[in-house]
């Protein structure tokens, strides 16, 4: 068994669902990189932003000392950081602290022109590491240093915080971004696919008896046009098969019905009763055949309308009178039972005619003498033809409607008559069944579509 590849729209599925998750592990995997590089700058940016804040808010009374107007806010900040964030204003020639705020910070750094951030450890070598930052503040009375110092972990701590309130209030975003991503690609693709499933429905539709029908070409997606004109193509060249078939049989089988009915003329002339009625049903069984594969081309090319419409009953009685003869001579007997009133079918007359004729001829040729062949009408729409004959046996009964094949070689027949049958109730949308007749014989069903569906 050849194991199928799973659909397209699967695989498309899987495989953007699979790129989708790469790149949201990708994106989230560079934002904590970018943390991670950025987190230094950060902490040192806002070290110097809050020396800035202290020094334009420094003052000098009219005593003489120096005094930091800041919010109580922030210098609540700097009270309750438990010896982490700290800031001093101190003389800087002297190093003297004159306002402070929190714990003691460290030595006043070297000084330049801008800004200086430095590091140092308030209890020596240790894990406990101070990141300050300090700023000049030129005053008449000298210059003063702005210091203001925080631990490397209160703001690890705090960045962290920030990460995990992140990750709790805004990464969950990604599932749901996912998820939103996916159904949409899942929406998009199927509708998009749309155009080869009816596409496909109406490939299956396309039959020997239906060669006519193409796909059609209209809002067709250009990357399956090509393979809908490709196999547009294929039916013509299919179509143009048929059709040569089909009129080379029924042209080779009406060009035969002449010259076998001259032969049949001179054959009956002959003086040798015995030689001329041998030769005779000879011609009778060509004949017969070049009929059949003339009833063979026309089942093939059969196309029923919706609006032609056949009696069962009707067809019925009319076969059942034209073999009457037939059955008499042969000292068999027909009846017919027919269905109450009118049995009205979406039907060609003269093909269903044709397929009850061969049915009970063939029903007539298998069942014992001085019995009776039945033609049953049973509503809605189905014909049965029953006989007393050997019946049918169940691993045959598909066989049987192969063309050309008899179960047995020295009996007369061509082995194209129920072949002619399936063909015609396939182009009506029907069937024919075989099964047993109580008491002996073989039941042949004809069995049409559902005429009510139809009429809808």
């Amino acid at each position: 068994m050849i194991r199928q590849p799973p659909a397209i729209l699967w695989r498309i599925v899987v495989r953007l669902s699979l790129t989708t998750l790469i790149a949201v592990v990708l994106a989230y995997s560079w934002l904590w990189w970018k943390y991670q590089s950025v987190t230094e700058i950060m902490r040192d940016t806002y070290l110097i932003e809050q020396a800035v804040s202290i020094r334009n808010q420094v003052v000098m009374l009219p005593d003489g000392k120096i005094a930091v107007d800041l919010p109580a806010v922030q210098l609540a900040s700097y009270a309750e950081s438990e010896g982490g964030l700290r800031f001093a204003v101190r003389d800087r020639a002297s190093g003297a602290i004159l306002v402070q705020g929190g714990e003691t910070v460290g030595p006043v750094p070297e000084m330049g022109d801008g800004p200086r951030l430095y590091r140092h450890n308030p209890d020596g070598p240790g894990p406990v590491l101070m990141v300050g930052a300090a700023l000049l503040l030129g005053l008449p009375a000298g210059e003063l240093v702005i210091q203001v110092e925080e631990s490397s972990s209160d703001f690890d701590a705090m960045t962290r915080s920030l990460v995990e309130r992140f990750a709790r209030e805004g990464g969950w975003l990604g599932a749901p971004f996912l998820f939103a991503m996916l159904l949409v690609s899942l929406v998009t693709i199927r509708n998009s696919l749309l155009p080869l499933r009816r596409l496909s429905e109406q490939a299956a539709a396309i039959g020997p008896a239906s060669t006519d029908i193409r796909l059609p070409e209209a809002e067709v997606p250009r990357e399956i046009m090509p393979l809908v004109q490709a196999i547009n193509s294929a039916l013509d060249r299919i179509e143009a098969g048929f059709r040569i078939q089909r009129e080379f049989t029924a042209d080779a089988a009406h060009e035969l019905r002449t010259p076998l009915a001259v032969l049949r003329a001179h054959i009956e002339t002959l003086p040798d009763p015995e030689t001329r009625d041998s030769l005779v049903r000879d011609v009778d069984s060509m004949t017969r055949l070049v009929s059949q594969l003339l009833a063979v081309a026309r089942a093939e090319a059969l196309t029923v309308a919706m609006d032609e419409q056949a009696d069962l009953n009707a067809i019925a009685v009319d076969v059942c009178t034209f073999l009457a003869p037939m059955a008499l001579r042969q000292h068999r007997m027909i009846e017919v039972i027919a269905a109450p009133g009118q049995c009205p079918v979406t039907a060609n007359a003269e093909a269903v005619f044709n397929a009850l004729r061969n049915l009970v001829e063939n029903a007539l040729t298998h069942t014992p003498p001085d019995t009776t062949v039945t033609v049953r009408v049973e509503s809605p729409a189905t014909l049965r033809v029953k006989d007393r004959g050997p019946g049918v046996p169940a691993e045959l009964r598909e066989r049987i409607f192969q063309r050309f094949w008899r179960a047995e070689r020295r009996k007369s027949g061509s082995g194209l008559g129920l072949s002619i049958v399936r063909e015609i109730m396939e182009a009506h949308g029907g069937r024919v069944e075989v099964s047993d007749r109580p008491g002996g014989g073989a039941v042949f069903s004809l069995v049409f579509a559902d005429q009510g569906a139809q009429r809808r």
